[in-house]
């Protein structure tokens, strides 16, 4: 669940944010180095504290508030810790889990996806489901924009990523706090199909929340409150039987915890921010199977060793099936490959990572090994999880910082360097990223225009959207702000290369930088269009009441 990646990042980042997967790549991608060739090596304490030293540095490099990561190996959780803090100028660190003490829960985004498909594979292996159900006997009012697709499509193809749906992610977060699971199925009924089922990868956080409330159906019976039941239901099938007896899809709970992470977002200038998690649990709250779930490094490891243990929780107790559990890993669409000049340089190994997608997972290799993995993204958290099922070996990182996609693929590729003896040959592609965003950021700035409040006027009033609902434009104290409900920001005019205003860039978090909005003029009314950042796609308001030019602050 993602919007934008900045910099370099961007050719390698298939965005959600929401978390959608990271690297685009076909299937027929080589390798770097055929896998017979390498051989994991058990990772000793001084692997670790190796390790342990550069997760810090990066950190430092990246000024990412806080981290937290675990490691599994051979079944056992080899190395969990800590970093930075829970928010920005707080003393208070992010703790791993002790005797005395949790470890501090964050916000896993769409690494939520595969826990979700793994679910309903726990309800395949019950009998209260079938791969082939059709989506369309579970939750009510379910169809797309094909009629003969509505009836095709079964449980399965819901997670895959490849029906045809196109990513929207702008519908739900500028409109999240109308989002019931009841209008979010009734909204894909509008969305113009991009392909036939099947062909195409297409990232929809929609349509895999669909799915998990239709698991939710099949499991539960229930389609008046399917929230509460898709939670509960999660909870029975996968989170009680793991011991992860402190994730949580509720922010109440998170709160009364005492040990959470904050969200943080960036300005313009590249500051990190809090963003308050109210904002956070609307926007993830409103396709909660995709990405709402929280949780932390050590809880995520007992997800990684079922995983990697075939079905087995830490505890012995089967959980699913190795069958259905090999469902959720089997690629059923092809990731395409990025255009030739943005691969250009980058290390194959990072390229091989995403070949395909299956049920949840981003499926590659890593110099022939077999990987999966899967990025976690929303307002202000980034997630990475990655496992090697044949060499036994998994990590989590857990980030409370947008744009936290550079370190956590570092962490994560200096962990396999570690795993099988190879040099840290990674660092000039991460530290040109980290340039390139640096840079991009400065860019930025130059092109920062200033707001003209009276060739603005004209402009300024409520707008309406038969898909975003309702927006305001208004001048407080000199600046032009777009309030969408959900939240506000200022607009801040980018200038192109002749000083003339080519668009308005949100300019506070949580989507700063993120969304551009344009003003236009049809017969005579003013008219706003949202761009969506992931697609370019515009949303058009059209103008509803004029305001006055000297709205007073709230």
């Amino acid at each position: 669940m993602r919007l934008v990646i900045q910099g370099f990042i961007c050719a390698l980042l298939v965005t959600m944010s929401s978390g959608a997967p990271v690297i685009a790549q076909n299937q027929s991608t080589p390798s770097a180095t055929p896998g017979a060739m390498l051989e994991p090596q058990t990772l000793t304490a001084e692997h670790l504290a190796e390790l342990d030293a550069y997760i810090a540095t990066m950190l430092e490099k990246t000024q990412i508030p806080g981290a937290a990561v675990a490691i599994v190996q051979n079944g056992q959780v080899i190395y969990e810790n800590g970093f930075g803090v829970h928010e920005v100028d707080q003393p208070e660190p992010v703790t791993p889990e002790t005797p005395e003490t949790p470890e501090t829960l964050m916000m896993i985004g769409s690494v939520t996806k595969s826990m979700t498909a793994t679910m309903a594979a726990t309800l395949v292996d019950a009998g209260r489901l079938r791969w082939d159900t059709p989506v369309v006997d579970l939750p009510p009012g379910f169809a797309v924009a094909d009629p003969d697709l509505t009836q095709a499509m079964i449980v399965r193809n819901a997670f895959c990523a490849c029906t045809g749906l196109p990513q929207r992610d702008a519908d739900f977060i500028l409109n999240s706090d109308n989002y019931t699971p009841e209008s979010l199925i009734a909204s894909v009924a509008a969305f113009p199909l991009a392909a036939p089922l099947g062909k195409l990868f297409q990232y929809s956080n929609q349509m895999f929340a669909i799915g998990g409330y239709a698991a939710t159906a099949a499991a539960s019976g229930e389609t008046d409150d399917l929230y509460d039941a898709y939670v509960r239901v999660m909870g029975e099938q996968l989170l009680a039987p793991l011991g992860m007896t402190r994730s949580t899809f509720s922010l109440e709970e998170v709160e009364a915890s005492g040990d959470y992470a904050g969200s943080h977002g960036r300005e313009l200038s590249g500051a990190y921010v809090p963003v308050a998690l109210d904002d956070e649990d609307s926007f993830v709250r409103a396709v909660a199977p995709a990405g709402a779930l929280w949780s932390s490094a050590a809880e995520m490891a007992h997800y990684v060793q079922m995983e990697l243990g075939r079905g087995i929780a830490p505890d012995g107790t089967r959980v699913i099936s190795e069958e259905n559990l090999g469902v959720t890993w089997q690629p059923q669409v092809a990731v395409p490959a990025p255009p030739a000049a943005e691969s250009e340089g980058l290390p194959p190994e990072l390229i091989a990572m995403g070949q395909g997608y299956a049920l949840g997972w981003l499926t590659g290799d890593y110099f022939g090994q077999r990987l999966l993995t899967h990025s976690g993204g929303t307002f202000g958290f980034v997630s990475q999880i990655a496992l090697l099922p044949d060499a036994d070996f998994g990590i989590v990182v857990l980030t409370n910082g947008v744009g936290a996609e550079v370190f956590t693929l570092a962490v994560q590729f200096r962990a396999f360097e570690l795993l099988y003896d190879q040099p840290a040959t990674g660092d000039p592609a991460i530290t040109a990223a980290i340039d390139a965003t640096t840079a991009q950021t400065a860019a930025i700035q130059v092109m920062l225009g200033t707001i003209d409040p009276e060739s603005m006027t004209p402009y300024l009033g409520d707008y309406t959207s038969d898909t975003l609902g309702d927006v305001t434009v208004a001048l407080q104290d000199g600046a032009l702000i777009l309030d969408v409900g959900e939240f506000q920001s200022e607009l801040q005019p980018i200038l192109d290369e002749s000083g003339a205003v080519s668009a308005y860039l949100m300019s506070d978090p949580p989507l700063a930088g993120q969304v551009a909005v344009m003003f236009t003029v049809i017969d005579g009314l003013p008219v706003l269009n949202v761009i969506d950042p992931t697609t370019g796609e515009q949303y058009p308001f059209t103008f509803a009441t004029e305001i006055s030019a000297a709205t007073p602050a709230p």
